[in-house]
This record gives structure tokens, sequence and C-alpha cells, in this order.
């Protein structure tokens, strides 16, 4: 009898997750920021951070000390992160446009599995972050996963 009146389970779909799985992470990857600040100038914020640091880095190195090693492998570092972080804000940008959705959707289809299981282990990302050192693994982890679940999106 109480059966008819019970709440039927939202489905989310794989647009949602994604959408879901990038903002955790963005919000993940500023969480040094204040967060009084616009989440998008938050994020040019931090672009900024990695060119200033890029940029820095770059002209210190040097071959010829270990100092200028250390340089050229902080650049290097910091321009992985710098195409990976522009890379997410540029498709969470694209995940923000609801006319997108079916279209996203439909391109999605393959990595649904993929997606449904980031995204599950989003929803349960206290069990993975009992520590910094876990947490910033767990996130590099859903960072890398996602961003091969996305990268056929530009083509």
């Amino acid at each position: 009898m109480f059966g008819i009146f019970k709440e039927s389970e939202k489905i989310i779909d794989t647009y949602e997750q994604v959408h879901s799985i990038l903002k955790s992470l963005l919000t993940y990857e500023l969480k040094e920021l204040p967060t009084r600040y616009e989440f998008w100038y938050r994020v040019a914020i931090r672009l900024e951070e990695f060119r200033t640091l890029q940029m820095e880095h770059r002209t210190k190195i040097s071959m010829t000390s270990s100092v200028g090693r250390f340089h050229q492998t902080q650049y290097e570092t910091i321009t992985q992160k710098l195409a990976k972080f522009e890379r997410l804000a540029d498709i969470y940008k694209l995940f923000c446009i609801e006319e997108e959705r079916a279209g996203l959707n439909h391109r999605l289809y393959f990595h649904q599995e993929a997606i449904a299981a980031l995204y599950e282990h989003i929803q349960h990302k206290e069990l993975y972050t009992y520590c910094d050192d876990v947490q910033q693994q767990f996130w590099e982890a859903v960072r890398d996963d996602m961003l091969n679940a996305i990268a056929h999106l530009d083509s």
C-alpha cells in the first residue's frame, strides 16, 4: 500500500557523474585558495600560479649543477601539472553547459562503467582521505583516470 508513495531513486546519468567528479577534483586542487572567491576566479589564480612557477624554474635551469637539474625536474613537473589542470578546467567548462548533455552522454557511452566506478569512489572519498599523503595519492589517481576517460572528447 505504501509502496506507491515511495520516492523513486534518482538515476544519475554519465553527464552528471562526470560533472560531479570534475567539480570535486577541481575543488580539491583549489583547496588552499580562499573559498570566498568565485570558483572560476580561483581556477584562474591557480593557472597563473602554475605559469609563474613554470617560468621561474625555466629561467634557472642549468645542466652544470645539481640545483640547475632540480629546476629542470621541477619545470617538467609543473608543466605536466599545468597541462592536466588546464585540461580538467576546460572539460569542466564544457560540462557546465546543459545544452551539451545529450551529446556528451552519447560520446561518453563507452566509458560509462569506468566513470560510474570513479563516481562511486568519489561518493565514498572519506575512506581514502584519512591522511594527507593518501588523500593526495587518491586525488592524483582520480585525476589520471578522469583524464583517460575524457581523453577522446576533443576529437
